[in-house]
């Protein structure tokens, strides 16, 4: 293939990925700002909602490509105090959504991808799967693994509402659940 032919292949490539990240980008930085966080947690499958304590989400766009997220309890000092660092991006390459966090309640990297998206920039929920982690403790249960997926809601009225979901793989029975909820408000 000629030299300025393939050149052309290339730059059309690269446009097409360019235009994939700034869709995703506009999504992004939606998400960016200030937002009060409260969360619920359900131990098993069918348990009623554990309400934790509430927290601040601090997001930033970084250079208009991905976002962090920064969340802390919102009242310093409070019992079952952490802090969760998270990143959320989209990969132009595999046109997937990418998130991944770490979370001192448990210290293990989370890190789920979304279905390839022909749209990144399409209001609506995203989904995202997760491999496995081990819970040193879920409830009365000692070293259960899980698989995992996750959702981040579309925002609307300034609330977004992401959720973990767990499928116990060892010892609890192999029914998904629902685990985690977080409900975030943006502040104005």
């Amino acid at each position: 293939m000629p030299a300025r032919r393939l050149s052309f292949f290339a730059t059309l490539a690269l446009c097409s990925l360019h235009a994939l990240a700034e869709g995703a980008g506009d999504r992004l930085s939606s998400m960016a700002g200030t937002w009060d966080v409260t969360q619920r947690m359900w131990p098993a499958p069918g348990a009623e909602a554990i309400s934790l304590p509430p927290a601040i989400a601090e997001r930033r766009l970084v250079r208009g490509t991905y976002l962090e997220e920064v969340m802390t309890p919102a009242t310093d000092g409070q019992p079952g105090s952490f802090s969760r660092n998270a990143f959320i991006n989209f990969n132009p390459v595999s046109s997937k959504y990418e998130y991944t966090s770490l979370d001192s309640r448990a210290p293990q990297l989370m890190v789920e991808q979304s279905e390839r998206v022909a749209d990144p920039a399409r209001p609506g929920e995203l989904k995202l799967k997760g491999s496995s982690f081990t819970a040193t403790q879920w409830g009365n249960a000692k070293n259960v693994r899980f698989t995992y997926r996750l959702t981040l809601g579309a925002i609307e009225n300034n609330q977004q509402t992401v959720r973990l979901f767990l499928t116990p793989q060892t010892v609890l029975p192999k029914k998904e659940f629902l685990a985690f909820e977080y409900v975030y408000s943006k502040r104005q």
